[in-house]
């Protein structure tokens, strides 16, 4: 491949845009505290008046899984994702 192929393919993936305030944070569930820690800290410098969590349980298991990371600071027994979004500082 010639380096404008490889130049053309990497600004196409790697888009970069200059963040914007919303109405809304929407969290998708998940059980790594990265995404609500990174919409505390959209909210907290004013990017969103309102962040919604969401998240159940894990249809295979039927419960929440836990924490997969920082499971020393997030120790609680969350029944749910959104459940523990919302203990995210």
């Amino acid at each position: 491949m010639n380096k404008e192929i490889i130049a053309d393919i990497t600004n196409f993936i790697f888009v970069s845009d200059e963040m914007q305030r919303s109405d809304v944070l929407f969290l998708p569930g998940g059980s790594d505290p990265a995404i609500p820690e990174k919409a505390a800290e959209l909210y907290a410098k004013g990017f969103a008046p309102i962040l919604v969590p969401s998240g159940g349980v894990s249809v295979k298991t039927g419960m929440f899984n836990g924490v997969k990371r920082k499971i020393d600071i997030y120790s609680d027994s969350y029944r749910t994702d959104c459940e523990f979004y919302i203990d995210v500082p």
